[in-house]
């Protein structure tokens, strides 16, 4: 998984965040196309394809259609804390823009090597979620630039509708950081 990966290797090189992450997001795209919100996106849900260096994301265990009644339904809490959205943490209803917050908290990890949000439990980690603001990006790890700490800040919003509107936005930017990266 993307957090064995993590864990064993520490903070990813820039190409491989942005690669990992495009497929991700492309992963997210489909199963919102099917109308899926995964509500649980982390690195352990994160298959490592070595083979051909792909992502694949799974366990949608958690997954339910955005029309499902039981998505909408407050005071329910599902998921991972450390990479729910603030909607999410405060069992509210939510959408597939909640996934993109996870995805941003998953970029997060790739870059720094551990979660945005950490606590002693989980109580303490879904406060931080809903009212705090995770450490910066470049004070854990100067070596990332400044435009992806922006894509990742603009993931990470505490209100959906300052995210992007949707992950194959976030894949075509992220597509896009790479091509100019790789050149």
């Amino acid at each position: 998984t993307l957090q064995t990966r993590v864990q064993s290797e520490g903070p990813l090189e820039l190409e491989e965040i942005l690669r990992l992450g495009m497929q991700t997001a492309r992963g997210l795209a489909a199963a919102h196309a099917q109308g899926l919100v995964h509500r649980d996106v982390k690195p352990s849900n994160i298959l490592l394809d070595g083979s051909v260096e792909r992502a694949l994301l799974t366990d949608f265990g958690l997954a339910r259609a955005v029309d499902d009644a039981s998505i909408t339904r407050t005071g329910m809490i599902a998921g991972t804390p450390q990479y729910m959205s603030p909607e999410q943490a405060r069992g509210g209803s939510v959408d597939a823009r909640s996934d993109l917050f996870s995805l941003g908290c998953v970029l997060y990890f790739l870059c720094t090597g551990h979660p945005p949000f950490r606590a002693d439990n989980s109580l303490a980690i879904l406060r931080l979620i809903t009212d705090e603001e995770p450490r910066s990006i470049r004070e854990i790890n100067p070596g990332i630039p400044d435009w992806l700490c922006s894509v990742v800040h603009k993931l990470m919003a505490k209100k959906p509708e300052d995210r992007y509107a949707s992950a194959s936005e976030v894949a075509d930017q992220l597509e896009a950081c790479l091509a100019h990266v790789s050149n």
